[in-house]
């Protein structure tokens, strides 16, 4: 099989984008250090929000961090592909033995470009887009699981807002009904007061917490997912450079030029067939015509004829 222009394609590899997450994640490691006990001016923030409802955050960090190995991954399986695809192009053996095994992204591409590399015939247009429209598919599935990562990170956080909340209504209702069968002093209601706030303030500590870790999280997911992305694009770019010198330009065993002919002629068989069908319906409208008019002058005469029969008839009478 030719592989011309394939030589001439530079596969970019995934390892500027991976670099680029990994400096993202160390910012966002930086930030966390800085707000955390450990850091030079100790704040216990990120602890009291994390421990206001450890249960939900907890989960919500459980899955940004799956988010996260989700998305590394994603940028990750570009690499193994795009060596694949440049062991084929170096490939010296013509039975292609000492190729590496194909990674499941381009398995399908890897099978039909080496039937035809057998067959030593290039590959059709229609394999072509079967290839670029499979690679396309299995990308988007693997969009769609990390979208729905993030998607989940911002739920999380609003479920644990609604439900802070609510303790927070709750609370504040079984406070105000406390005060009002309360009796006793001023200053015992004030004190029953200040100890039955602590619900509400859980409550809304639930509620501000959650939003926190889900938007962070949904954040942090979502620059990693955008970085997978373009990975994922570039490499999808390359691929459709590349195969479209390994697609068959040529039908039939004619030249460009003849292929374009017969387009060419094949218009004009069409054009030459709708004039021939426009001159039958022509004939055909004409030719009703002339019935038409004969049957018309034949009426006529019988009328004329009824008509003599009839002024007969009255004479006679």
């Amino acid at each position: 099989m030719a592989r011309s222009l394939g030589r001439t394609i530079k596969f970019a590899r995934p390892g500027g984008n991976i670099f680029n997450m990994l400096i993202f994640l160390l910012a966002v490691g930086a930030v966390v250090f800085y707000l955390s006990p450990l850091s030079p001016q100790p704040t216990n923030l990120l602890v009291d929000a994390f421990n206001a409802n450890q249960a939900l955050n907890g989960l919500i960090l459980a899955v940004l961090a799956v988010g996260v190995i989700y998305n590394l991954r994603q940028a990750g399986v570009i690499d193994p592909a795009v060596r694949w695809v440049e062991a084929f192009i170096e490939a010296a053996d013509p039975s292609r033995a000492r190729l590496p095994k194909a990674p499941n992204l381009i398995s399908a591409m890897a099978r039909l470009l080496l039937d035809a590399d057998t067959r030593g015939s290039r590959i059709s247009p229609e394999s072509t887009r079967a290839i670029l429209d499979s690679i396309g598919t299995r990308m988007d599935e693997g969009r769609e699981t990390g979208r729905y990562i993030m998607n989940l990170l911002v739920f999380l956080g609003l479920l644990g807002t609604f439900w802070g909340l609510l303790q927070t209504v709750n609370a504040v209702a079984e406070t105000i009904n406390g005060l009002a069968g309360a009796g006793g002093a001023a200053e015992d209601a004030v004190s029953q007061l200040i100890a039955n706030l602590r619900e509400p303030l859980s409550g809304m500590g639930t509620a501000f917490s959650s939003s926190l870790f889900g938007l962070g999280g949904s954040l942090v997911v979502g620059f990693l997912d955008l970085e997978a992305g373009k990975a994922q694009n570039r490499f999808y770019s390359n691929l459709e450079d590349w195969l479209a010198g390994m697609t068959e330009t040529v039908r039939g065993g004619g030249a460009q030029g003849g292929a374009s002919l017969s387009v060419e002629d094949a218009e004009g068989d069409l054009i030459a067939a709708v004039m021939a069908l426009e001159n039958a319906l022509a004939a055909n409208t004409e030719t009703q015509i002339k019935a038409s008019a004969g049957q018309t002058a034949e009426l006529k005469d019988e009328i004329r004829a009824l008509n003599r029969t009839l002024i007969r008839v009255g004479k006679g009478e």
